[in-house]
This record gives C-alpha cells, sequence and structure tokens, in this order.
C-alpha cells in the first residue's frame, strides 16, 4: 500500500509510472543541453569567421534561427525545470 504523498508524485506516461523528480531533472537536463549547443554553435561561427575569409555577418545570417531556437527552447525548459521542481 502506498501512502498519498508517494502516489501524488508518480505520473502515468505511456503505461510507465514516472517519478516527477525524473522528469523536472530531466527538463533541466534537456534545457541545460541546448544552451550548452547554442553555446557551442555560437563559438564555432565566431571561429569559423576568424579562420576562414567569411565574414562573421554572413555566417551568422545562415544560423540564426537554429541559434535563436535553441537559446529560447532552452532557457524556457530551464524556467519550467525549476519552477515545477519548486512546485512539487
Amino acid at each position: 500500500m502506498q501512502s498519498s504523498r508517494v502516489s501524488k508524485n508518480r505520473r502515468l506516461i505511456y503505461g510507465i509510472e514516472v517519478e516527477r523528480e525524473f522528469t523536472n531533472g530531466f527538463i533541466l537536463g534537456l534545457g541545460i543541453g541546448l544552451v550548452a549547443i547554442f553555446i557551442i554553435l555560437w563559438a564555432s561561427v565566431f571561429f569559423l569567421s576568424v579562420i576562414s575569409g567569411i565574414g562573421y555577418g554572413n555566417l551568422l545570417s545562415v544560423f540564426i534561427y537554429p541559434m535563436v531556437f535553441m537559446l529560447g527552447s532552452g532557457i524556457s525548459l530551464i524556467v519550467t525545470g525549476f519552477v515545477r521542481e519548486s512546485d512539487s
């Protein structure tokens, strides 16, 4: 028999019980990963423009939409994970 707190912290996803802490940690990890990928992509665009003859603005114009998507998604997932962690 489970207590009400244990059953409240579990959620059924695709037929599998998942702890709420795991979900919060997964969301935080995904957000941190997206922000890290943004930083790596920005650094690679910057140093590629220094090494090659292509201008920084030209390279940045190609990669701006994926970079904005990764930064926005990463920050929103980090905030969502922190809010859900403090709420639960």
